[in-house]
């Protein structure tokens, strides 16, 4: 009888606690629009089914830069409209940094949100990211992040948490290939109070938000990819978000992409936009002659610009732009080992 009780309190205060999460409209959100890649790659734990990482990637998993071989930076804005009695303009900007080491690969990034929207109550905040990660094995990579912010206006707050990651790259599966999975274990500290009243279920970027998924290729030749990703998140244990996204890639140049995110609680709140983002990566190869990229092997590097385009709410919409510079080329030829015998050595 007592387990059956206990059970019972169990439940109804689960059931108290979803109901008592009301973050700020719009604070799920808060990383992934202000580039179009973070808005059209479905912000995913895996990178993506065609996958593009750079600093800004450690936001939702801080393990998926631990390829990276080039030293990369990158930039993004996007311009946050709101239709009403009068239209209002709102932005939203990110600025990082990623450099290899041989031990590790350290990233940072900085966001920045003034929405200016009644429809985003998220306020106006800005959020350093700094991230570790390390290839394990040449199947799993692992990471390690610290978040710090502050937020100003009519409700200041401060920041200060951490974020936990994996990616595991098993290859094929069935007809899928390149396949990955991997989990994040995010907001792990102090986030910024609600908007709205000073509970702790209503902070935001949701505490402790565990974020699963998995992606691969569905298609690859010389020519043409064609990828997809699937992730499930629970910000605070008090909902949950799905996104998925596709993307296309013609001759490693060009990406169409296209995502959808489904946000439960917004959802049941009213507001509900079902209408998927979509953006555009263009990639390309550039020369230099100055001399201390020359020093640094540097002088032959790649560039990737792109815009994007999301209806958030019924009357907000989001335009974004972005570059990301890596410096140098990609080592696509592994090292040579040659094993010299005695006899060899004697000749």
């Amino acid at each position: 009888m007592k387990k059956k009780i206990f059970a019972v309190a169990a439940v109804l205060m689960a059931v108290a606690a979803v109901s008592a999460y009301a973050p700020a409209t719009g604070s799920e959100s808060l990383f992934e629009l202000s580039s179009p890649n973070g808005m059209t790659y479905a912000s995913s734990v895996t990178g993506g089914g065609v996958p593009y990482v750079n600093s800004a990637s450690i936001s939702v998993n801080p393990a998926l830069t631990a390829k990276s071989q080039r030293v990369g930076l990158n930039a993004g804005y996007t311009a946050l409209i709101t239709k009403g009695d009068k239209t209002k303009l709102g932005s939203m900007f990110q600025a990082g940094l990623m450099v290899p080491f041989k031990w590790a690969v350290v990233s940072g990034e900085l966001y920045g949100a003034m929405p200016n929207s009644p429809s985003m109550t998220i306020g106006n905040s800005m959020i350093l990211e700094t991230g570790l990660s390390k290839e394990i094995t040449e199947h799993l990579d692992v990471g390690l992040g610290v978040n710090t912010g502050v937020r100003w206006g009519g409700f200041a707050d401060w920041g200060l948490s951490a974020n936990l990651g994996f990616v595991y790259e098993m290859g094929n599966l069935g007809f899928m290939k390149d396949f990955r999975y991997g989990v994040s274990i995010n907001n792990l500290g102090k986030n910024y109070g609600s908007t709205e009243e000073k509970d702790f279920l209503s902070s935001y970027p949701g505490f402790c938000t565990i974020r699963a998924g998995a992606s691969g290729l569905f298609f690859a030749n010389d020519n043409i990819k064609i990828g997809g990703s699937l992730d499930l998140s629970t910000p605070c244990f008090c909902n949950m978000v799905m996104d998925t996204g596709v993307q296309l890639t013609l001759k490693d140049m060009l990406t169409i992409s296209v995502a959808e995110k489904i946000n439960l609680k917004e959802a049941i709140n009213g507001n509900k936009n079902y209408i998927p983002s979509i953006g555009m990566l263009f990639t390309f190869k550039f020369n230099t002659n100055n001399e201390y990229l020359a020093s640094h092997d540097w002088s032959e590097s790649e560039m990737t610009v792109g815009a994007a385009y999301k209806n958030i709410y019924e009357n907000v919409n989001a335009a974004s732009m972005g570059c990301d510079l890596r410096l140098g080329l990609k080592d696509e030829t592994p090292p040579v080992i040659q094993i010299w015998f005695d006899e060899e050595e004697d000749e």
